[in-house]
């Protein structure tokens, strides 16, 4: 009889302690049954497939522009037509991202990426005039320095022979944010093999296995496994390095006599203005009696480290396989680049459209996602608190009503982007919460894919197509195959 009264009293105390949650979860069960959508098992198999994309593609088809899926115990309800689209990412209430961004939490902690609320207003206050584009093109000199290390190793693979190029684009693109972002130059693409590098393809790659697991989405099981223990190691590794590098950066500064932003501006003995990394703006800030703590800085060095180098590696990688499928394109965007070479800084209306065309296709971050911290209406949909609503930006920038065939690549769609509604193309996401890097990104695409355009001939490797990957930024599961050959 003791042994049911402790029982009873322990249920009691349960019910009581989670009643707010319990009541929420209920609210969510009641709701969701009002909105369509696939059983728990046929994400589970698709994702084990690895055709997550394709799927949720398959669900607009199936069930419309609104439906819903639960991952695990969360709740979540997917958009992708424009116009909702333009009320979520519009909305300055709706700032808290989504819970599938937990999984980088250990490494990029409450950065400008994975926090919300008030943290992120005032670390997006103080983060913007960094990514001035007057301040960003200080950043092409080593961006070219790159470019140039980047050609010279693909000379050795132009030879007419299929090759997966992303290794090589990846190393190059982690190599421009190391130096841009930390001021360090790692040699990623001549080391590879690097502990540092390392780690940071091991966190991309386990962020895969977390968002679409069951039983890896939980914490406290994650982390028990061999996949949790890598994650654990690849952690400490960056957050070691990170540190390392800001306390060596900081030395600098101070041995230079920098300890305002008004001293860094000035020139050198013969008229040359320091160049400042990401880091030292931060370092600086916090020199100038800015709020910042060393685990404030190491978290938004870590986040600019990660959606530096992760999406820009994307981009580049999947516009040299539509390029080189698209001879007409590529001879375009060939002349273009002969005739800006240097000014790259300037507008390239054919280049440009050319990334464009190839984020619409392939857009680097191919799903938003945020948690209502209230209730939320939509339409005549009242979705409620605690639930997530994600933007299907891969499902957007298929709509046919948009874009008449879809699935064909044409850069000249986005040579008159007046006539397009204004929310048909979120590869950047927008509103308030918008890619604060995409000016840099932009640069870097520029400056890379006019460098291999003036240096090769791209060509089509036979029978081969990319298998996006439905990652936080999103990848080909089987590489990115051409040929190469010299220019001459």
């Amino acid at each position: 009889m003791a042994f049911f009264y402790l029982s009873v009293a322990f249920v009691v105390l349960f019910v009581v302690k989670y009643f707010s949650e319990i009541k929420k979860y209920y609210r969510q069960i009641k709701f969701s049954k009002s909105v369509p959508g696939p059983e728990i098992k046929e994400l589970i198999a698709n994702a084990k497939r690895e055709r997550v994309l394709p799927w949720l593609n398959e669900l607009r088809q199936r069930y419309g522009p609104i439906y819903k899926i639960w991952f695990g115990k969360d709740l979540t309800v997917l958009f992708s037509d424009p116009d909702d689209v333009k009320q979520i990412l519009s909305d300055n209430t709706l700032l808290y991202k989504s819970k599938n961004y937990d999984i980088m939490h250990d490494w990029l902690g409450n950065g400008l990426l994975t926090s919300g609320g008030s943290t992120w207003h005032s670390r997006r206050k103080l983060l913007t005039p960094g990514f001035h584009f007057r301040i960003l093109s200080e950043f092409k000199q080593p961006m070219e320095k790159n470019c140039d290390i980047l050609i010279k190793l693909l000379n050795e693979k132009a030879d007419g022979k299929a090759f997966d190029i992303y290794p090589f684009i990846t190393l190059f693109a982690l190599d421009i944010i190391c130096e841009t972002a930390m001021g360090i130059t790692k040699n990623a693409q001549i080391q590879s093999e690097s502990e540092y590098v390392r780690a940071v393809q091991a966190m991309c790659r386990l962020a895969h296995k977390q968002s679409f697991s069951f039983w890896y989405r939980l914490p406290y099981v994650f982390k028990h496994t061999s996949y949790g223990k890598e994650k654990i190691e690849a952690v400490k590794t960056l957050h070691q390095e990170t540190l390392k590098t800001m306390a060596l950066r900081k030395q600098k500064l101070i041995e230079e006599g920098i300890h305002t932003m008004t001293d860094a501006q000035k020139t050198d003995d013969i008229g040359t203005k320091r160049r400042l990394a990401f880091l030292d703006t931060l370092l600086i800030a916090q020199m100038e009696g800015v709020n910042l703590s060393d685990s404030d800085i190491r978290e938004e060095v870590d986040t600019f480290m990660f959606e530096g180098h992760d999406t820009t590696s994307s981009a580049i990688a999947f516009a040299i396989y539509l390029l080189s499928q698209n001879s007409e394109a590529q001879e375009k965007a060939f002349e273009e680049a002969v005739a800006m070479e240097g000014r790259e800084k300037e507008t390239m209306k054919y280049l440009e459209a050319v990334i464009k065309e190839t984020l619409r296709l392939y857009p680097s971050v191919p799903l938003h996602g945020r948690l209502l911290m209230e209730d939320y209406k939509i339409r005549d949909i009242v979705i409620p608190k605690g639930t997530g609503i994600t933007v299907l930006t891969y499902m957007v920038h298929r709509d046919k009503q948009y874009y008449p065939d879809p699935e064909k690549f044409m850069p000249e769609r986005f040579l008159n982007e007046s006539e397009m509604h204004p929310f048909q193309f979120v590869a950047f996401s927008a509103g308030p919460r918008n890619c604060i890097g995409q000016k840099f990104a932009m640069l870097e695409l520029k400056c890379s894919l006019a460098k291999i355009l003036r240096s090769f001939k791209i060509l089509p490797v036979q029978d081969f197509k990319p298998q996006p990957l439905a990652e936080l930024v999103m990848k080909s599961g089987n590489g990115v195959e051409v040929k190469l050959e010299k220019r001459v």
